[in-house]
């Protein structure tokens, strides 16, 4: 047992063999079974055609035979209009059974006391019997109760009668299952006189409706308005069971179904299972009635042709897998297809991609033993060059790193530089104002005069505050904590949050120097969620740069800053606008930036719009430019709603 086995194992054509054989076998059985399946698919097709196009030609057949009563019934009637006496009403029905072999009986009854001299009741009743026809009046009895008198009179029109045993009353002769043709016999004033009613036997309906069928065991059935069975092969089901009754909903949902499609009149067919055997059942309303008329078809009989023929054709199919195996082997044992992959894996490194891997086999012929040695020739080389390839990448990017830092060190000094000559400029000014101010006061301060000295005052104050102005940018900027985010637990007013700035801002300096304007597009009880005394900050900040820009020598009456309030997406906009000389596009997108000034040589550090957008930051919205405005600098503070 070991040999055969390790010379299968050592062979590459046997091998080859196993491994492509079971997925042809695989192949060829689906592609089998797929052919099976399109062709049951097809007979099914080809039977359910063949049982609709039955089914419409026996409720043709049936539907003739209704009409049949119906034509004779409606061309009697003007016969009777004309002749209306008790000899003629018993001709009439004794003509219709006689002429028309389809019909059991007919009858022709009138209301009480039409016909007074012959008493209060008064029927013509003609039957067959046997091949004879047999006319009577009927006995004296309560016809008017009966289905076939009270429906048509009540409708006042032609109907058609479930079917009923009528030998509890009139003649003995109505004693099997009937259905009537009633039809409501007028007088010139349109009143009901009477009722002719033409019966057909129920047994005579059953023949002509399980006169063909298509399969062996399939059979007809005739459901009534309410479901009652007026034909089928158990005669114990007849007109007095309904197909509803003696189910288990749970158990036999698609026989309900079924009963509730053909008493609703409807047409198609469904699949059901009467006592085990799955059937196609097709079902059909019959016209000018309410019932409807049913084809059960047993699938086993549908398909008999079909499983005769997978008897024959699965002993072929065994055979053919075996002779397909058998050349397949002979085929594989051919072609040697190994030698070739591994000769183009090895081009492929001779191309110099040493990177890509060869497969290792756990072959242990010859091909596998030479596909081994030529991966494990491949990885030593890709590890070398892999490794060459790493060693020069980091080379280059420490030498990158060197030379960034580099750079970065230079930047920094010349920054650091320029930022403390910038200090020193902007707290020595100031100082040297107020030192000289109060040298002036100290020397003359009893001949200065008030309106001088008041404008003296204001000019330290304004200084003095310039430099506190700094000294608080430095510090908030130092202790900022990028990133953060702050709790805003200070639910506000949008309103009345800038009102508040406005105050603060009043009060910074004595007195207006520039036309501000608040405009709000959001009502007053619209709050929002922020940190206070940063929302301040910011936004007198923003008012500070505004008034600072706007403000120019000689031309004070004409600055204007507009503060706008509006909503936006789900945001609330706080917009500072002003009509300075706005910010030139070469800073734009460095003014957020620490220690950047568009101006130079304007008062302070370069550090206003930078803590200002950490702080809008941190309470979760954003300080943006609206590069769009062109009548100055607009900027604009995003908090979510």
């Amino acid at each position: 047992m070991t040999i055969p086995i390790r010379k299968v194992h050592n062979s590459l054509a046997a091998r080859l063999g196993i491994g492509i054989i079971p997925f042809v076998v695989v192949v060829f059985v689906v592609s089998l079974g797929l052919l099976f399946k399109w062709s049951r698919e097809m007979l099914r097709q080809e039977a359910v055609e063949r049982a609709d196009r039955m089914l419409a030609n026996t409720s043709l057949r049936v539907g003739g035979f209704l009409n049949e009563v119906q034509t004779v019934t409606d061309n009697m009637m003007w016969q009777i209009d004309e002749n209306l006496t008790p000899d003629s009403l018993l001709a009439y029905t004794q003509r219709v059974v006689q002429l028309n072999p389809g019909v059991s009986s007919c009858s022709i009854t009138m209301e009480p006391d039409f016909f007074s001299q012959d008493g209060h009741y008064f029927s013509a009743f003609s039957y067959r019997k046997g091949d004879s026809v047999i006319t009577v009046r009927e006995k004296p009895y309560d016809y008017y109760n009966k289905v076939w008198y009270k429906k048509a009179y009540e409708a006042d029109e032609p109907v058609w009668t479930d079917p009923y045993d009528d030998n509890d009353g009139g003649s003995s002769s109505k004693s099997e299952w009937i259905s009537s043709y009633s039809v409501p016999i007028k007088d010139n004033q349109g009143t009901t006189i009477g009722i002719m009613a033409t019966d057909l036997s129920l047994k005579r309906l059953s023949m002509a409706i399980s006169e063909e069928v298509p399969y062996e065991h399939s059979y007809c059935m005739m459901l009534g308005q309410e479901g009652h069975y007026f034909v089928h092969t158990d005669t114990t089901k007849l007109v007095r069971k309904t197909i509803f009754d003696d189910l288990d909903p749970r158990e036999h949902p698609d026989i309900i179904a079924l009963g509730h499609e053909m008493v609703a009149r409807n047409s198609g067919f469904m699949e059901v299972n009467f006592d085990g055997d799955d059937c196609l059942v097709f079902y059909k309303p019959l016209a000018h009635t309410p019932w409807s008329i049913a084809l059960i078809c047993s699938e086993s009989d549908m398909f008999s042709r079909y499983n005769k023929l997978l008897y024959i054709l699965v002993p072929l199919l065994v055979i053919g897998l075996f002779l397909l195996m058998y050349f397949l082997r002979a085929i594989v044992n051919s072609f040697i297809n190994p030698l070739n992959r591994l000769a183009s894996q090895t081009h492929h490194i001779a191309d110099g991609h040493f990177d890509v891997p060869l497969p290792n086999s756990r072959r242990v012929d010859v091909i596998g033993r030479l596909q081994n040695s030529f991966s494990a020739m491949q990885k030593s080389l890709a590890k070398h060059i892999s490794h060459l390839e790493r060693v020069n990448a980091e080379t280059e990017h420490r030498n990158t790193e060197l030379a960034n830092a580099n750079q970065q060190a230079e930047e920094a000094a010349q920054r650091q530089v320029a930022f403390l000559q910038n200090i020193l400029h902007q707290i020595r000014t100031p100082l040297n104002i107020i030192m000289g101010f109060v040298q002036v006061l100290r020397d003359d301060y009893t001949v200065i005069p008030r309106e001088e000295m008041v404008t003296i005052t204001e000019t330290m104050k304004h200084n003095a505050t310039s430099i506190s102005r700094m000294v608080h940018m430095l510090t908030a900027a130092s202790s900022l904590d990028v990133g953060k985010v702050v709790d805003c637990e200070d639910h506000v007013s949008c309103n009345g949050i800038v009102c508040e700035a406005v105050n603060i801002y009043n009060q910074r300096v004595s007195k207006p120097d520039v036309n501000l304007q608040v405009k709000t597009e959001v009502p007053d009880d619209l709050f929002v969620n922020v940190h206070k005394d940063y929302f301040l900050k910011a936004f007198n900040e923003l008012l500070y740069n505004a008034k600072k820009y706007s403000v120019v020598p000689g031309h004070e009456d004409e600055a204007l800053i507009v503060l706008r309030v509006q909503k936006v997406d789900g945001f609330v906009h706080f917009i500072v606008e002003d009509n300075g000389p706005g910010v030139p596009a070469a800073h734009r997108s460095q003014i957020f930036n620490q220690f950047i000034k568009a101006n130079s040589f304007s008062e302070g550090l370069g550090l206003g719009l930078f803590v200002s957008k950490q702080f809008t930051k941190m309470m979760g919205g954003d300080l943006m430019l609206d590069e769009s405005y062109t009548s100055g600098a607009r900027f604009i503070i995003a908090l979510p709603v």
